[in-house]
């Protein structure tokens, strides 16, 4: 209202002579409305349209911001956290390497600990018997994973055959091991 206050006056005054002739239509003769007054009405609403034009070409477009209706959620894939692990087993000094090989073989032995317990409704040190021995599974290599002495070994031609693969010795037994456990977990289903 500053910025314009001969423009202001003027659209009150005219909204007021409209209101004026609407509740008094006899006013409508004190103007005339020959051809003269509509020509200089049609002038200023086109006067008023470029103008309004103009400010709109200088401003940014403003549009609403809508979020995506449908987004990809991503979940990791079953088994990517242990795979990662069996990756990274053979990376770092001797030391690290021989840490991570015995968390690895120390977790895959908590989860067969666990499953044994809970399937054959057994004690802990009964479950510890079965993994040392192996009878826990049919898999000669995941017995041998995690099994004592007394567990089933490998021929020296089964060693020779899988010597040669792109995975090292620990990780194709770590592999086999998780495969039998989760096996072993998904009969009892």
């Amino acid at each position: 209202m500053k910025d314009r206050p001969i423009l202001t006056a003027a659209g009150i005054l005219a909204v007021g002579w409209g209101l004026a002739v609407a509740f008094a239509p006899e006013l409508a003769a004190v103007v005339p409305t020959g051809d003269v007054f509509l020509n200089l009405v049609g002038v200023l609403a086109l006067v008023q349209g470029l103008r309004v034009v103009q400010s709109r070409r200088r401003r940014d477009v403003e549009g609403a911001a809508t979020g995506d209706p449908e987004t990809n959620v991503t979940h990791p894939t079953p088994g990517q956290e242990f795979d990662e692990r069996l990756r990274t087993v053979h990376s770092g000094s001797r030391s690290q390497r021989f840490r991570s090989q015995k968390r690895l073989r120390q977790h895959l032995e908590r989860s067969l600990l666990e499953a044994i317990v809970q399937r054959e409704g057994c004690s802990e040190d009964d479950a510890k018997a079965r993994v040392e021995t192996g009878d826990w599974t049919d898999d000669p290599y995941a017995a041998a994973f995690l099994g004592g002495p007394s567990a089933p070994r490998r021929s020296w031609g089964e060693w020779l055959r899988q010597s040669f693969g792109g995975e090292t010795t620990f990780q194709r037994r770590a592999r086999r091991t998780a495969d039998a456990v989760t096996g072993y977990v998904e009969d009892d289903r």
